[in-house]
């Protein structure tokens, strides 16, 4: 029972924690998308085995995308013509640290840890992408970018008019599961770990990283979810450099990236991929160790320098509940709307889409179809693999797939 009560405490505590940075990264990202729209990073990638890396890793690292739906992203610029150092930088740096990530990690870790997060996703990158392109001997053919005129036409203006739809369905929308479940687990480990676990029988820092490495490689984790969790494991006596490696080999490795890397990329490409993430993590959680040693980190969750007012704490948590709650509502409120529209409707056509993974991947596909003029009401069904539209002219059936292509799934 006193697990139970300290379980909840924790899980609350966690929650309140983060969720005015939460609901700032939301913010931010959805400005960025905004203002650096998807057609603008498409067209910087190219020849080259460092410019093209950097690019790629600078576009990346801000932008909200998961371990998984930065996959149907980084595929798509890889057939745009991105060559493969810039494909595995963009796949590498973008789900590692994102504007949510880093402010959530600031509120939890304190401001060195999440400096030294945006440090090391930056050169895992790099490295990672500059030693693929050396190591290709293969050139691959570049070709034209192809752009939606449709999407191209969208202003400025109408992208803002559509912040809040965007925030809520395209950022939180595919974060909101694990982001929840990051909390509970948090909370939980916080609650059930004895305090002397990790200065008892994991005191090797280089151990500790070890094991956090190979746990981080095939789990599936996001970077804001697995914040959570990272923190809680530190403020029961994990090394901090163990946790920086699990913060960046989690959401930068899974099954499905790394079967994407050897899909475009090459088995070889893999290889250095994981090497260099592996290598580069575990050098810069060994720095951060030395650094720990010498200095104060304050890594105590919102023990830091920026206070925050009760009514802003409080406020933010109000609102990211209401947002989570509606995430999960709205799709019982519509179904029956959207079932009735499919049932009545003449025009509505389903086709199969392989290779969607996760609620990001949904809302990839729904704005491919949705971008192909005289199509509209696109619902994905993430679980039957498939995608149901209204076409008011079905002479563009296929301009519809090669649409659905170009987003990196297949159909």
């Amino acid at each position: 029972m006193n697990i139970l009560k300290l379980s909840i405490e924790s899980i609350f505590y966690f929650y309140l924690t983060i969720a005015p940075y939460l609901i700032l990264g939301l913010l931010v990202a959805g400005l960025l998308h905004i203002f650096f729209p998807d057609t603008l990073i498409k067209r910087h990638l190219g020849h080259g085995n460092i410019l093209p890396v950097i690019k790629a890793t600078l576009f990346g690292m801000p932008l909200p995308l998961c371990s998984c739906g930065v996959v149907p992203v980084a595929v798509s610029l890889n057939k745009r013509g991105a060559n493969a150092g810039a494909t595995a930088a963009f796949m590498t740096a973008t789900p590692q640290i994102g504007a949510d990530s880093f402010l959530i990690t600031y509120s939890l870790l304190g401001p060195v840890f999440a400096v030294f997060r945006i440090a090391a996703s930056l050169i895992t990158a790099l490295f990672s992408g500059i030693l693929i392109n050396l190591t290709e001997r293969k050139e691959q053919a570049v070709q034209t970018p192809t752009v939606n005129t449709k999407t191209e036409t969208e202003t400025t203006a109408i992208r803002l008019k559509k912040l809040p739809q965007y925030i809520q369905f395209e950022v939180l929308g595919p974060i909101a599961f694990t982001l929840i479940t990051g909390i509970i687990i948090a909370g939980v480990l916080s609650a059930v770990i004895p305090e002397s676990l990790f200065t008892r029988h994991l005191s090797n820092p280089w151990i500790s990283m070890v094991i956090m490495m190979l746990i981080g490689i095939p789990l599936y984790v996001c970077a804001s979810a697995s914040t959570p969790i990272a923190a809680s494991l530190v403020l029961k006596g994990m090394a901090p450099g163990a946790a920086l490696v699990f913060l960046l080999t989690g959401p930068a490795t899974n099954a499905v990236t790394i079967a994407a890397v050897a899909k475009s990329l090459g088995k070889r490409a893999v290889a250095v991929y994981l090497f260099s993430i592996a290598s580069v993590s575990l050098l810069m959680g060994h720095l951060l160790n030395v650094y720990a040693g010498t200095t104060i980190l304050n890594i105590t969750a919102g023990s830091h320098e920026m206070e925050i007012p009760a009514w802003l704490t409080n406020g933010s948590a109000v609102l990211l509940g209401l947002m989570l709650l509606f995430h999960f509502v709205k799709p019982h409120l519509f179904k029956s709307k959207q079932e009735g529209n499919m049932n009545t409707d003449n025009n509505r056509i389903t086709m199969r889409v392989d290779g969607m993974t996760c609620a990001h991947c949904a809302a990839s596909v729904k704005k491919a179809v949705e971008s192909v003029a005289e199509t509209k009401d696109a619902v994905v069904d993430l679980k039957g693999k498939s995608v149901t539209f209204t076409l008011l002219n079905t002479s563009n059936r296929e301009k519809v797939k090669e649409a659905v292509k170009e987003a990196g799934f297949e159909c």
